[in-house]
């Protein structure tokens, strides 16, 4: 049974922020959006749980419209978030159903520049000359990474339960390091997918914790990892990268949905991220940064 921790209604108004910035021009919002937010992200601004957000602690856009061929009148509505973009291909679809709102496979695109305007239509531009991981402005951006893009793709077997010693070099090549060899943390476990995959991002996918779901807050695993984060699409690998200015060895793992990064030096609470994707990606396709 799970654990009822409270009631949504005590603290309608903190989710006010979310709701003012997600609305669209005509002030409606779509409730869809906003469930989705709320169950994982509803209980980190009410500091019921430590986590790292989910999306984002409000919409950094208004509801947009954007091109996909299969969606009413050939578009869409999206909203976009520091973590991800929320999605609705399909407006007429069941809106209770979990897979009604998507979020996108941005970090794809931006690593091969193939922008998505529907489910076989692509615009080929250039991949995205913006920093992935850590401070902006510094390597590695999602252009350095497109070669790790399904590279080698499903792991090699005598990997498994080995750890995470790839090196990524500013050159593009690979090297060894150990320095975190002993930590369990970086060894790597079979996706998926079957790609090998750092056993501290399939921790973090299926962790537990407080989520949010009609106007309750109760424990209960807080993602579905297929549908948060999807499927891996590069190895794991270590880079060095500044962090709040300060050079860290970073382990990284690309998946479709999301950027996951492990810092040992953090706090045990947010020693895994996620990148902020839906930030980069909105600063790479509208060539501004978001607001």
């Amino acid at each position: 049974m799970r654990r009822i921790l409270g009631s949504l209604a005590a603290v309608a108004a903190t989710a006010v922020l979310f709701v003012q910035t997600a609305s669209a021009g005509n002030g409606v919002v779509n409730p869809a959006f906003q469930r989705l937010w709320n169950r994982q992200d509803l209980p980190i601004a009410l500091h019921l749980t430590g986590r790292s957000w989910t999306w984002g602690p409000a919409a950094i856009s208004p509801i947009i419209r954007e091109d996909f061929a299969e969606g009413a009148d050939g578009k869409r509505a999206v909203l976009y978030f520091d973590k991800s973009r929320m999605e609705i291909n399909d407006p007429t679809a069941d809106q209770n159903a979990q897979w009604y709102v998507t979020n996108g496979l941005l970090p794809i695109e931006l690593m091969t520049g193939r922008q998505q305007n529907g489910l076989g239509v692509f615009d080929q531009k250039a991949p995205a000359t913006i920093t992935a991981i850590g401070d902006p402005g510094q390597f590695p951006t999602y252009a350095d990474l497109v070669h790790l893009y399904q590279n080698p793709g499903q792991v090699n077997p005598g990997d498994l339960g080995k750890p995470a010693t790839g090196f990524l070099n500013t050159d593009g090549s690979i090297t060894g390091f150990n320095d975190y060899a002993s930590d369990p943390a970086t060894t790597l476990v079979r996706g998926d997918n079957n790609h090998g995959v750092a056993k501290v991002f399939i921790d973090y996918m299926n962790q537990q914790g407080v989520v949010s779901e009609n106007g309750q807050y109760f424990d209960s695993k807080v993602y579905d990892p297929l549908f948060v984060f999807g499927l891996p699409v590069t190895g794991a690998y270590w880079v060095k990268a500044n962090v709040g200015g300060v050079e860290r060895p970073i382990l990284f793992q690309v998946f479709e949905r999301r950027v996951l990064t492990y810092n040992p030096a953090n706090n045990p609470a947010f020693r895994v991220e996620m990148g902020n994707v839906g930030q980069h990606y909105y600063q790479w396709r509208y060539d501004q940064p978001a607001s």
